[in-house]
């Protein structure tokens, strides 16, 4: 199983990985769009992360693509909490999870459990 990182800050990605190890979960990172596409049509990504400051991916177009490709997976976009224009945009993009980062830092073992099925 794995979760899809749609990210390249490295904090958030040293989280990610250090928390998915401990449980046996994979975490892919895109580096393009086409590699989003393709990890998102694996049926072992169960839980995709959505960095909504990610420098090379329009987040809209991200959310959109998830969405139309995998809807059932869950996906939770993260971003800063006082930059409630963009994490308003995400909801409006059809993003059902939009979190705060304190809030996944906070949530990521629950989220990573569950995305493993326990």
């Amino acid at each position: 199983m794995s979760v899809l990182a749609v990210t390249q800050d490295l904090l958030w990605l040293g989280k990610v990985r250090a928390a998915a190890g401990k449980l046996g979960l994979d975490v892919r990172v895109p580096q393009t769009k086409p590699q989003v596409t393709e990890f998102l049509l694996d049926d072992a990504t169960k839980l995709v992360l959505v960095d909504l400051h990610h420098p090379r991916f329009d987040f809209v177009e991200t959310i959109r693509l998830v969405k139309g490709t995998r809807w059932e997976v869950r996906m939770v976009c993260f971003g800063h909490h006082t930059d409630t224009a963009t994490l308003q945009k995400a909801r409006d993009a059809g993003a059902k999870d939009v979190w705060a980062n304190s809030e996944l830092d906070r949530r990521l073992p629950e989220l990573l459990a569950e995305a493993k099925g326990g």
